[in-house]
């Protein structure tokens, strides 16, 4: 992504507008044109409404790793986090929960903030709450919250080579300029840079803990947020109560959440050893909650049909196909159609994925309707067997055609597996000779991942990213850190290039519908299972809608229980 003057910003957008975080309705900027005389985009501001539900109670739920330290600030693992200390913290701004089908979404709002404007200098201004006050534990002892503690998070997250740093790559300077209004420039392009300061490791920290403690690795937790960490000894487990001081009235509903930690080699060596721990753990009532995998899934449904279950959709994550057009045989755009013409991923994600997923170019999104619909992408790009042939058979290759096909081997359950078989049959009947190369994680990183781009196609977990940018530019500009398919399409990279400055919602929505079209029409690559987590849960579990894009957690504040 390139970096541009704050000027230059200005001309292009010349836009100022404010997100109110506690109305739904859109903001209007009386009067405002930009240089042009056009009139300036408004935006529309979203807040979960605060939910109704019964008090009391305590909420077992599992982790799957022990947490290396308790610096929310100096790692990035999810356990640490999202479901562990970093449940004590809050954010500026979060996304939006309770959104059910429209899901992927990114749907900003405020958590420490009450507004945030875009003024003429191109800088975010954020009114804060000033109900805000951390937890009453040595050494903050219950003070308010300010704007320089925002401040001073935000710089000690970009402390150079931490591994969080990278998430504020947008973002500028910050500073103060009054207790209560903080000032946060832009150093990118980017019009998600908004989504950093969402992002669940981007957390609010005191100063006086670091300052007494020297980091947080062995200090006490304490935040902002709707959970008062415990301090128990965190190898099997951790333990939260409500904070009854929290700023949003009411919440959270639970009295408590105990986290119970079930390791991948807590059972007998084996690759379902995690699996038949997490189910067993659910049926015995040892946790009440936990997201599965489709083995686990299976496992659930074999024994029981006692429970609810519900599957939280996420771009940016899952399985990525993917094919190199540099390599002689896939350097015609109709041969790498073929491949997708013939394959049909939403059955393979019915069979085999046991819908736990979803199929998409994998792009992060702002909302569902963002994706490109799954009868448009069915009907035109794949699905279509006869087509596939016909198109190999037009390539004037010779059939049937080799195709080496890589697969990163995960250590999960039979899906992968079911897979590979169904793809390497699918690939035979329309003319393809595909051979198998299976390689660990970090053989697949180093020759598809890589710079060297050794593979025809391969199939693997996609390289992280959180937003539309970061996945746009990483995997599918020609200058891409992980330009997988090592096209030189100077079309498509405009095309990306153009919607990344886009700050109005309706217009970047067009473009990334026509860049996905662009991406599937010259079959670079696409995610046959786009991220999604399916949560398992008891019955008396109520008001559970999470959206865990993003490390978001706030979803846990918002459930009670019906005991």
């Amino acid at each position: 992504m390139k970096s541009i003057s704050v000027k230059t910003l200005l001309i292009m957008v010349a836009t100022v507008f404010t997100v109110a975080c506690s109305s739904p309705r859109e903001t209007e900027v009386p009067g405002a044109v930009d240089i042009n005389g056009i009139p300036i985009p408004t935006a529309t501001p979203v807040i979960s409404p605060v939910p109704s539900g019964a008090t009391g109670g305590n909420l077992k739920v599992v982790a799957s790793a022990e947490i290396p330290h308790l610096d929310v600030h100096q790692d990035v693992q999810e356990t640490l986090t999202a479901l562990g200390p970093g449940l004590a913290y809050s954010r500026l701004l979060r996304l939006r929960s309770g959104q059910g089908d429209n899901q992927p979404n990114l749907l900003l709002e405020c958590d420490l903030c009450q507004s945030w404007t875009l003024n003429e200098n191109l800088a975010y201004v954020f009114k804060l709450r000033p109900d805000v006050r951390w937890q009453n534990l040595a050494p903050v002892h219950g003070r308010t919250l300010i704007a320089d503690d925002i401040v001073f998070s935000l710089e000690r997250l970009k402390t150079n080579g931490w591994p969080n740093a990278p998430l504020l790559a947008s973002i500028g300077s910050s500073k103060a300029l009054d207790d209560l209004t903080l000032e946060v420039e832009l150093s990118l392009e980017d019009a998600d840079a908004l989504l950093a300061l969402a992002d669940g490791h981007v957390k609010t920290v005191a100063s006086e803990v670091v300052s007494e403690y020297g980091d947080l690795k062995d200090a006490p937790v304490i935040g902002t947020g709707p959970w008062i960490w415990q301090d128990v000894g965190h190898k099997q487990g951790m333990e939260f109560i409500r904070n009854d001081n929290y700023f949003e009235n009411g919440l959270p509903f639970l009295d408590g959440l105990s986290v119970l930690v079930i390791r991948a080699d807590a059972l007998a060596n084996g690759p379902n050893s995690s699996a038949l721990g997490k189910v067993a753990a659910f049926k015995t009532g040892l946790v009440d909650v936990l997201s599965v995998e489709p083995n686990e899934w299976d496992l659930i449904r074999k024994e029981s049909s006692d429970f609810q279950s519900i599957v939280s959709r996420r771009s940016g994550s899952g399985i990525v196909l993917t094919m190199n057009g540099q390599t002689p045989s896939l350097q015609d755009a109709s041969v790498r159609k073929a491949v997708f013409q013939a394959i049909d991923p939403w059955d393979y994600l019915d069979t085999v994925w046991t819908g736990s997923g979803f199929a998409s170019v994998g792009i992060p999104v702002r909302e569902s309707g963002w994706l490109l619909d799954r009868q448009e992408m069915r009907q035109k790009f794949f699905a279509d067997p006869g087509k596939a042939r016909q198109l190999l058979v037009d390539s004037g290759q010779e059939l049937p055609v080799d195709l080496e096909v890589t697969i990163r081997i995960e250590r999960t359950g039979g899906e992968n597996v079911a897979m590979e078989e169904r793809l390497l049959a699918d690939l035979t009947a329309v003319g393809f000779n595909p051979e198998l190369r299976r390689m660990n994680p970090v053989q697949f990183n180093e020759f598809v991942i890589g710079p060297a781009r050794e593979y025809q196609l391969a199939i693997g977990s996609l390289p992280p990213t959180s937003t539309t940018n970061s996945y746009l530019y990483g995997l599918l500009h020609s200058q891409g850190q992980w330009n997988l398919t090592g096209h030189k399409d100077t079309k498509l990279d405009s095309m990306i290039e153009e919607q990344s400055s886009e700050f109005d919602d309706a217009t970047r929505k067009k473009q990334l519908i026509e860049i996905q079209r662009r991406v599937l029409d010259q079959a670079y690559l696409f995610s046959p299972v786009t991220g999604a987590s399916r949560w398992v849960f008891n019955n008396d579990l109520k008001g559970f809608e999470p959206n865990t894009a993003l490390s978001e957690y706030n979803f846990w504040s918002r459930t009670w229980l019906n005991r």
